[in-house]
């Protein structure tokens, strides 16, 4: 049984989240009201997963997140409220070393939440088998032999293509991957990351801050060049329509949900494969369930380059795991190699 602790400043959020978990079969073992308590307990019980508010007393969320991270790693899941300012802190709680997040509904609305009890579990589950322990993010294995490395001079192909698919544990992987890719490859990024409609404008905002790339949430009918890069939007899938004159047109796709999510990898990835002229490359990273696997092999069968993030790095080894059993990959990569491996993807075609 998971065994779990919850931490939150409001009575009516602990006694509420407490039944559901329980309702799911999670054994609560403690539950904290404020930050240091959190720690404290997180210490002591020892329990599988925890779940933390941003916001307490003593203690914040993400200060919280920073001591058991160094003292006792602890599987994290990060309750946040839908406000710009916590959307800012919640991102810092992931980069901290949270692995997941979800929202919860405004003050203590006990009824909202309950609709979210499905949910709720399946992700605090999903975050308790996450793999925190400390890894070399420079290590690592390849199941093909990596392209060599080539010399700074040698050009890139015209109109190279890049789509990132991640779910559980991925915003921090994604800014690391697209911080260390050469602005001068020109690459254009679609990335789909799951996640709520409310976080991925921030989200977006976040990785233009902080990548040589000009990074938006994907607007529908939008166009991406050389340079630029889109997020899919929350609440709806991310298409490929076109591909003209170096730009790729995408659109916001209200069909149904794949893998119980939209926006899908696997939308993305397939009308990628299908409309993207010019060199295309796919790449999976940590998440649970199988999303992105039939992208991947799409992308693959057009005649694209197939990475998949290594488990040993992956927070959740669900999507990279499923995709590299179904398609012959072309590498897999530990986190701090995946930008490497991207360029000399790239790199392996002729100008």
């Amino acid at each position: 049984m998971v065994r779990a602790v919850i931490a939150d400043d409001s009575a009516v959020m602990r006694e509420t989240l407490g039944k559901i978990l329980e309702d799911g079969g999670i054994d609560v073992v403690a539950r904290a009201k404020n930050g240091t308590e959190a720690v404290d307990l997180i210490a002591d019980r020892k329990p599988d997963v925890a779940t933390i508010d941003i916001q307490m007393p003593g203690l914040t969320g993400h200060e919280v997140i920073e001591r058991v991270m160094a003292d006792n790693p602890t599987p994290m899941l990060v309750i946040s409220s839908q406000t710009t300012r916590n959307a800012d802190a919640t991102f810092d709680a992931l980069e901290a070393g949270a692995v997941d997040f979800i929202a919860k509904p405004s003050g203590d609305n006990s009824v909202d939440i309950w609709t979210q009890q499905d949910k709720i579990v399946d992700r605090v589950r999903a975050v308790a088998d996450a793999d925190v322990s400390p890894t070399d993010a420079g290590g690592g294995r390849t199941i093909h032999e990596r392209a060599p490395t080539i010399d700074e001079s040698d050009a890139f192909p015209s109109e190279p293509t890049l789509v990132i698919g991640a779910s559980t544990g991925g915003p921090r992987v994604v800014e690391r991957v697209l911080s260390e890719l050469p602005n001068r490859a020109g690459l254009r990024i679609l990335v789909v990351q799951h996640m709520a409609d409310h976080y991925t404008k921030r989200f977006a905002n976040r990785l233009n801050e902080r990548t040589e790339y000009e990074i938006r949430e994907a607007r529908d009918g939008d166009t991406v060049g050389p340079g630029e890069g889109v997020l899919a939007k929350g609440g709806v899938h991310l298409a490929v329509t076109d591909c003209t004159d170096g730009r790729i047109t995408v659109a916001h796709d209200d069909g149904p949900k794949r893998h119980n999510v939209r926006p899908a990898i696997d939308v993305t990835m397939e009308t990628a494969a299908q409309h993207v002229t010019g060199n295309l490359v796919g790449t999976i990273l940590t998440g649970m369930g199988a999303d992105g696997a039939a992208g991947l092999e799409a992308i693959s069968d057009a005649g694209g380059k197939a990475i998949v993030q290594d488990e040993g790095t992956s927070r959740v080894y669900g999507m990279p795991k499923v995709a590299a059993e179904r398609v012959d990959v072309d590498m897999v990569l530990p986190e701090g190699r995946i930008a490497e491996g991207i360029t000399n993807a790239f790199r392996g075609w002729s100008a």
